[in-house]
């Protein structure tokens, strides 16, 4: 896949406002329109291995079959994650299933290097028992969907206390943030960029918060499109960084040429890069504001 313009590193540039920054940030969305979701070039390398759980009720091959669906839903939500076996993994995903009148509870517990257990959630709801044994694919794929989210948050929980707890990391609180609707974006861009940037943050060590739940910050995205001359059009994606009363700190903003109407569709990876830029440039704000820049 070629660009038209590059990934490059965020230029910090002062704003009349005092203690305001801008962040300038090109994105990578691709050169062709297509009614697919445009690919990584190299995807992330995988992080968290899932292996077949061996205490779920489930037979070999389905315990393999759930293991690669519970990776798959985790992919979608931007979480490198992987049945195959690799070497030495950050983390291990395990699967552990009790029935109970007729229904099965799964818990997921994220192991370390070590083996040794970090943290642990539920599924977000029990699965009936006959339909677990029968482990039917569409069952299997809507469980490890149901799941998905549940484990982010744990993962995000995960990390942010490691990073506070990192030699040299400062004792502070988390910032927190709430993202209220994305203005402007065409297709499935304004969803895609929600949970893409949600998740974003919480890697970066951001709690998003629900809207309209007490934050500290209020980061709000807007896209705008112009013609660009020759079937094509430039995209802008500005996202404002606001103190809880009302106070501009910063923006982040990511600019790009793209054939027309390559995003009115599918976002797909996009999403994942914009968001990933542009989570850097809304931490780099709040870092500063905290700081006293």
């Amino acid at each position: 896949m070629r660009s038209d313009l590059g990934l490059a590193r965020a230029v910090i540039v002062a704003l009349a406002l005092a203690g305001c920054v801008s962040l300038p940030m090109p994105f990578e969305p691709g050169s062709t329109p297509s009614p697919a979701p445009v690919s990584l070039i190299r995807p992330p390398p995988a992080r968290i291995v899932i292996p077949p759980p061996a205490s779920a009720g489930l037979g070999a091959d389905r315990a393999q079959h759930f293991a690669a669906e519970l990776a798959s839903a985790l992919q979608e939500l931007e979480v490198p994650a992987t049945a195959a076996g690799i070497r030495n993994p950050e983390y291990r995903l395990l699967v552990n299933g009790e029935a109970e009148a007729g229904l099965v509870r799964l818990t997921y517990s994220l192991t370390g290097r070590d083996g040794r257990q970090i943290a642990a959630t539920g599924g977000p709801r029990p699965v009936p028992a006959r339909a677990w044994a029968e482990a039917a694919p569409e069952t299997l794929r809507a469980v490890a969907s149901d799941a998905a989210p549940a484990i982010l948050r744990m993962l995000g929980a995960v990390e942010a206390s490691a990073r506070e707890q990192a030699p040299g990391a400062a004792a502070r609180r988390l910032p927190s943030a709430t993202l209220p609707a994305i203005v402007g974006a065409p297709g499935d861009g304004a969803r895609s960029l929600d949970r893409a940037l949600r998740a974003a943050l919480e890697r970066e060590g951001v709690v998003v918060a629900p809207e309209g739940a007490e934050a500290e910050f209020r980061i709000a995205g807007r896209v705008a499109r112009a013609p660009a001359g020759r079937a094509r059009e430039r995209v802008e994606i500005v996202w404002t960084v606001f103190r809880a009363d009302g106070l501009e700190l910063g923006r982040v903003a990511q600019l790009n040429e793209v054939p027309r109407g390559a995003l009115d569709g599918l976002w797909g990876d996009v999403a994942v890069i914009v968001a990933d830029q542009a989570a850097q440039g809304v931490v780099e704000v709040i870092r500063r504001h905290r700081d006293g820049d």
